[in-house]
């Protein structure tokens, strides 16, 4: 049996079908949220909202795909997550997210480091689940293109 190769990952329009709607979902439920739990204007939160929201598009389809590379070449099939690997998926994701954010969040907002870290662990931890939940849902409504070895 060959090895599955990055010809049997999602294409590009399939990724970015997953990014958008991923950003556009999130949008609607943590700007809201955001600014009642802490107490920001909800345009400015919103604006901040989106600035990440296209940042984390970006770096959502690069970092899927490096990630799905990476399974592939430790031979095993992206399309077989597990709760641990989809939760280790999440972390990672996020963790990248956390060092651009920080300080945007702090001059958009014009609240101290402190705070603006308080509110991205809020959105970190909101976002860990819902990208645990998505991905999970997102993969059994488009799933992965039939995975045969060459």
């Amino acid at each position: 049996m060959k090895r599955l190769t990055v010809q049997h990952l999602r294409n590009a329009k399939d990724r970015l079908r997953h990014a958008v709607i991923y950003e556009i979902v999130g949008l609607i439920l943590v700007v809201p949220l955001a600014a009642l739990g802490f107490g920001t204007d909800l345009l400015d939160t919103g604006v901040l909202g989106i600035f990440f929201s296209i940042l984390a598009m970006v770096w959502n389809m690069i970092y899927n795909h490096y990630f799905d590379i990476m399974l592939l070449k430790n031979g095993r099939n992206p399309a077989r997550r597990g709760f641990w690997l989809r939760a280790v998926h999440a972390l990672l994701f996020e963790a990248g997210f956390i060092i651009v954010s920080v300080p945007a969040i702090a001059w958009w907002l014009s609240l101290s480091l402190v705070k603006a870290l308080a509110m991205d662990l809020g959105f970190t931890l909101f976002y860990i689940g819902y990208t645990y939940v998505y991905n999970w849902a997102y993969d059994r409504i488009f799933p992965y293109p039939v995975l045969k070895p060459e």
